[in-house]
């Protein structure tokens, strides 16, 4: 019969092993696949990953004592919470412990969060990459915002602080604008956020028409609670949205990849609301602005075609004044000239006559006798030509001086 071990000594003999070769703690990196807390202490299945095709290749169980707990969230603080939940990948600084009963088992005594972070940096450096190569970066940025903004779609979770900063600061604006606000419920951290927030996108982009833009609000977080945004489908969709897309996605310094990809973004929520009412503020200063530029050039045309008018009103006054005093000009001059026309004619006629009378004079027969002519008279007829005297008649000649007659013998 062959040398057996009972499974105690083999255990035993495995722990021996791991204690004389694991003497300090290690750090390892790793993903967390499940984690709960149970009063107070955290237990966790840790897992790794092939980079190739993704298959999980080791897994382990891991816990964090109750003392290590209060340590880490000392040194953490809020980044803690974000560290420690399923899916983030993690660096680690664990005891490896075997115990005869229960096992292999990692104790965690320290966690780093900057090995998460730069995972995360260069998961996002590697989606942003991607959506480069497609084509994706630059088009939702070409979309044209609405003149004014009257409907929103928001894609976030009504509970937020972030929404509710959001919704009343756009209810209170001082310039009382109506904006119609239409919510689309999403998780904003955690593992269904891409689902959910992929999802609204579909929704929104089926009744586009309905909506000027759309709002992504998220509150305040560390890097590690806005990593849900830095996902490849999600900055696909939001560029690919057929309305311009708003980010107000709470954080200071580093943008997500929805930040990259989006129409504009914003820091905060509240920043977010200011810009919509910034951006309607505008539209209305043009219209103010044009209003009274619109104002004053009727007021200038008014004072002007009211001067023409006046001028007008001027000559209209002077003018029948003008037209009776040329008239009576007129009527002056037509008079001076048919006086003028008549005394010539009454001239002209006069000299005719004095012509006429003196042509009259000069042919009278005394004036004629006087320049030593005489008239031949014959039985009362004054005898022109010689045939027209009879013979044996008598002939009677007068002279200026006297008259004669003459008895013809023949």
């Amino acid at each position: 019969m062959p040398a057996s071990y009972s499974l105690y000594e083999l255990n035993e003999y495995i722990r021996r092993v791991l204690a004389l070769n694991f003497t300090e703690p290690i750090w390892v990196n790793c993903e967390i696949a499940q984690i709960k807390e149970v009063r107070g202490n955290v237990y966790l299945d840790l897992i790794h990953h092939d980079e190739k095709t993704n298959e999980i290749t080791a897994q382990i169980s891991a816990n964090i004592w109750y003392k290590s707990f209060l340590f880490l969230k000392n040194k953490l603080g809020d980044l803690l919470p974000s560290l420690l939940k399923e899916g983030t990948h993690v660096m680690m600084k664990v005891q490896v412990e075997f115990n005869e009963r229960y096992g292999l088992k990692l104790i965690i005594e320290d966690i780093d969060p900057s090995f998460t972070i730069g995972q995360m940096e260069m998961n996002r450096q590697k989606i942003l990459q991607k959506l480069s190569n497609e084509g994706l970066l630059e088009i939702n940025k070409r979309r044209k915002l609405s003149t004014v903004i009257s409907r929103v779609a928001v894609i976030s979770s009504p509970g937020a602080a972030g929404y509710i900063d959001f919704e009343s600061h756009i209810r209170t604006n001082s310039y009382g604008y109506v904006i119609d606000i239409t919510m689309f419920q999403v998780a904003l951290q955690g593992q269904n956020t891409e689902r959910e927030v992929c999802h609204a996108f579909d929704l929104i982009d089926e009744q586009y028409e309905l909506y000027d833009c759309v709002i992504i609000i998220r509150g305040g977080g560390s890097k590690l609670d806005l990593s849900g945004f830095d996902s490849f489908n999600i900055g696909a969709k939001i560029s690919k949205c057929k309305l311009p897309v708003i980010t107000g996605i709470g954080h200071d310094v580093d943008s997500t990849v929805a930040d990259v990809v989006a129409f504009q973004s914003l820091k905060t929520p509240t920043a977010v609301a200011d810009y919509v009412i910034e951006h309607n503020f505008n539209f209305e200063s043009k219209i103010l602005e044009l209003t009274y530029w619109i104002g004053q050039m009727a007021k200038q045309l008014f004072r002007q075609k009211e001067l023409g008018l006046n001028q007008v009103i001027q000559i209209l006054k002077l003018l029948p004044s003008e037209i009776i005093r040329k008239q009576k000009s007129d009527i002056a001059n037509v008079h001076l000239n048919i006086s003028f026309a008549v005394t010539n004619l009454i001239q002209r006629h006069k000299e005719k006559l004095i012509s006429i009378d003196h042509q009259l004079q000069l042919m009278d027969p005394k004036n004629i006798l006087k320049r030593g002519f005489s008239i031949v008279r014959q039985d009362g007829k004054i005898i022109k030509r010689r045939f027209e005297l009879a013979k044996k008649h008598e002939v009677e000649i007068e002279f200026y001086d006297g008259q004669i007659k003459i008895k013809q013998n023949e």
